[in-house]
């Protein structure tokens, strides 16, 4: 696909440690979708894409907002296999070779390379609500067709995903916090065991917990050296996952929140309509936000 470009300031910035997060995250084969989750999930988010991509035109080109490696664009296409997606990312993401997707790294939301009028469509799957909603909006609309429909999935701040990352982002913050690291630098056998118990108790279920359970107590013996090396080690390969988690945690919207949440893109789109997305047991899984561009912004 060929677009024409318009040139763009700076992107927005601040997003250097979750950039790399996220670019480590997706290099990771394992990471193909940006969420965990029962298959009863993911069935209900491709039921979504499968009905959106029914209801678009011949031939149209989608914009992919915070593609990750491309989870939407697979789903849209094994519907549909006459369209074309774009997709956009902030952070570098793996090459993806499909026909009629081109996925594009260190492109940001707030400030996207593409002319006025490129898409008939777009969509985001958990991604528009990690950026600056009231920038990425006019942006949005601005490369957008008149007419063009939208297609957003947000995270719920009541869904099963959003409790499993506080979960996890609350046992991160409790194996960094000042007791295990201080019992663990020290050499504090008896202190380290009877805190990861307290940590093992409250996180029965927790693998990264288990894990770091079963390896770290043969360790506690070492020398002091050796002993602030393995903590400034595990503090670095945790980093990217807490950054994650905590970003997650900041960006999933409330229905509490969602009224002043959706202001932007009522500015740029009119009145979207909004429903939860719900998975086959009725819990909430996303805010399934729809909007078509109407008249130029003034």
């Amino acid at each position: 696909m060929v677009f024409a470009l318009r040139s763009t300031a700076p992107g927005p910035r601040g997003h250097g440690p979750a950039r790399d997060a996220w670019t480590a995250f997706w290099q990771d084969g394992n990471q193909s979708r940006c969420v965990a989750g029962s298959p009863g999930i993911w069935q209900s988010l491709a039921r979504h894409w499968d009905a959106f991509s029914a209801s678009l035109s011949p031939g149209i080109r989608i914009l992919d907002i915070a593609c990750g490696a491309g989870a939407v664009a697979r789903s849209l296409l094994a519907a549909r296999d006459d369209i074309h997606v774009t997709g956009i990312d902030f952070a570098r993401i793996p090459l993806t070779i499909l026909p009629n997707v081109e996925l594009l790294s260190d492109t940001a939301m707030e400030c996207l390379p593409f002319a006025e009028h490129s898409f008939g469509a777009a969509v985001s799957q958990f991604g528009f609500e990690y950026g600056d909603v009231d920038v990425a909006a006019r942006e949005l609309a601005n490369v957008l067709e008149p007419g063009a429909r939208v297609s957003m999935l947000v995270h719920h701040a009541g869904s099963s995903i959003v409790a499993t990352n506080r979960a996890r982002l609350e046992a991160i913050n409790y194996f960094l916090g000042p007791d295990l690291s201080t019992a663990f630098r020290n050499g504090d056998s008896r202190m380290f065991s009877a805190e990861m118990h307290a940590l093992q108790t409250r996180f029965p279920r927790d693998d990264l917990v288990a894990e770091l359970a079963r390896s770290l107590p043969s360790r506690v013996d070492r020398t002091a050296r050796e002993r602030q090396a393995i903590w400034k080690a595990i503090e670095d390969a945790l980093a990217p996952e807490r950054c994650l988690a905590e970003c997650l945690n900041d960006c999933c919207v409330s229905p509490a929140d969602l009224d002043e949440w959706l202001a932007p893109l009522r500015f740029a789109f009119g009145q979207p309509s909004t429903e939860v997305l719900l998975d086959p047991d009725g819990a909430p899984i996303a805010w399934k936000i729809d909007a078509v561009k109407g008249p130029p912004l003034e």
